[in-house]
């Protein structure tokens, strides 16, 4: 019986770490799909959460991905306390992973907390930690010093640095016996490497005997009398001359040599310098040749450039009215694009009411004109307010806000932009009424949601957007009236702030069912 418990528990024993790690794993693809179906800073929040989990569960990459994820779309949210937060978690996953550049996600980190005045100690202090353990394991001893201050000022623990007491000035009689102790230290290594072995007696003896060598000697220069130290002068002062005089001889000899030598010299300098002078009379013709026609080559190479930079520009500019920056540049460094999902964006419908009936009334030129006139005067005003046209449908006019380079749905400036516009054609319809010719009246509907933007084709490019939120979007302007501006509930919800509305109610559009829709008042 015994035995069958325990077999049973061994078991239990071998199968628990794989039904935790299911679950583990369950966990994390539930929250990656509870994330995908977030948005704004709870979707940070997400992204950093499955950071973590892919840490606890070993997979550093996964967890430095996703870190990486949570860190870029704050900072488009512009939310620096969860970018700094993702940062740490980046960093954490690549030190775990080994990977160089962790201590720079951490200095990251610090650098944004510390921009907006952070009071989140324990993320800071836990930045300083990391960064402590990978010093220590560098070994920068410099490093450590200064991140160990970091944490000291912290915490508010740095301690008063006590002052080195010094030390005892050494006297005269000291330096002298360790001079001396040196110099026995030196004799007896000396006398180990010649093989002789040091007796201390002898040692003293021949110190002793060195001592009286020299006092002789000194002795000697002392009992010395004047008149031999005159005698001594004089036979150096005559040992001078005789050598002064045998030296002025050989260098009289040697001089008349040198002029000899000097004149020949000459002469073959003179044929080789004028041989120089006409190599360097060719090589500056030459010189002086080439500079011309290399500047007049210049002079016309610089033309043709500036053309083609000119020509370049022109390009560049077309290629910019067609399309958005962004686009426009992945096109010209690959040569194709891929199509881009922006979570929010806000999408304009403006149409013009009864527009069959005013073009059997006008002629078709005529027509063209002022349409052209209406879309110029909308691109003006969405220009202004930052935000992205689209295309031309007739006498529909589409633009967006949100999409590169944007950030956001850009709502304030879209209801804006709409009332700016309705404003506009108010004015001019007032003067074609004066002038006898039919109104221009408007419809403008807008929306906001997740689109996929992109261009399509390899030929005549143009850029657009597809999704939902574009068909929602026209409908909600075909539901609209002229000279009105009609939005959606999830417009209403960010706008209701800063606008006054009208609810009008559930208003059916087709294929999409009942929609709240209400009136901004212009």
């Amino acid at each position: 019986m015994m035995k069958t418990f325990v077999c049973r528990m061994l078991l239990v024993a071998a199968l628990f770490p794989v039904h935790f790690l299911s679950a583990q794993t369950d966990n994390l693809q539930q929250l990656e799909t509870d994330m995908r179906a977030s948005s704004g800073a709870d979707r940070v929040e997400k992204l950093i959460r499955l950071a973590d989990g892919n840490i606890a569960a070993g997979n550093y990459d996964k967890a430095a991905d996703w870190a990486d994820e949570a860190g870029d779309f704050a900072k488009k949210l512009r939310l620096t306390a969860l970018r700094a937060t993702a940062l740490n978690r980046e960093g954490k996953a690549m030190m775990l992973n080994g990977k160089r550049k962790a201590a720079g996600r951490f200095e990251q980190s610090l650098e944004l907390l510390r921009s907006i005045n952070s009071g989140d100690k324990s993320l800071a202090m836990d930045n300083l930690e990391s960064l402590l353990k990978l010093a220590q394991r560098s070994g920068k001893q410099k490093d450590i010093a200064d991140i160990n201050d970091q944490i000291a000022r912290l915490n508010n623990t740095l301690v008063a640095a006590v002052p080195i007491p010094p030390s005892p000035p050494v006297t005269r009689q000291e330096l002298r016996e360790e001079i001396s102790n040196l110099q026995n230290q030196i004799v007896k290594q000396q006398a180990r490497a010649s093989g002789i072995s040091v007796n201390t007696v002898e040692y003293e003896k021949r110190n002793q005997e060195l001592q009286a060598q020299l006092a002789e000697r000194e002795a000697q220069i002392n009992q010395m009398t004047e008149e031999q130290m005159k005698t001594s002068m004089l036979l150096m002062q005559q040992r001078y001359m005789l050598d002064s005089v045998v030296f002025r001889a050989s260098l009289d000899s040697l001089s008349v040599a040198n002029w000899n030598l000097a004149l020949r010299e000459a002469e073959s300098n003179r044929k080789f310098y004028i041989a120089a002078i006409a190599s360097l009379l060719l090589l500056a013709f030459g010189s002086l040749y080439s500079f011309v026609r290399a500047r007049q080559n210049a002079k016309v190479l610089e033309g043709k450039n500036e053309v083609i930079r000119e020509e370049q520009q022109r390009s560049e500019k077309l290629l910019l009215n067609i399309l958005p920056s962004l686009i426009a540049e992945e096109l010209k460094k690959k040569g194709h694009t891929n199509a881009q999902y922006f979570e929010d964006v806000s999408v304009l419908f403006a149409d013009f009411v009864g527009f069959s009936k005013i073009a059997e009334k006008l002629k078709p030129q005529q027509l063209v004109s002022e349409l052209d006139t209406a879309f110029r005067a909308f691109d003006d005003i969405i220009a202004k307010h930052n935000l992205e046209k689209i295309k031309t449908i007739g006498d529909a006019y589409m633009c967006a806000g949100g999409l590169p380079n944007g950030g956001g749905s850009q709502m304030r400036d879209m209801v804006n932009a709409a009332r700016d516009m309705q404003k506009w054609l108010a004015e001019w319809n007032e003067q074609k009424h004066a002038n006898g010719l039919p109104r221009f009246d408007a419809r403008i509907g807008i929306h906001r949601g997740p689109v996929v933007a992109g261009v399509v084709g390899s030929k005549k490019f143009a850029f657009d957007i597809w999704g939902d939120t574009v068909n929602i979007a026209a409908r909600i302007e075909q539901a609209g009236e002229g000279g009105k501006i009609n939005i959606s509930g999830n417009v209403y919800d960010i706008v209701k702030t800063y606008v006054n509305c009208q609810y009008r109610g559930k208003i059916a559009a087709k294929n999409k069912g009942e929609i709240d829709m209400y009136f901004v008042d212009n």
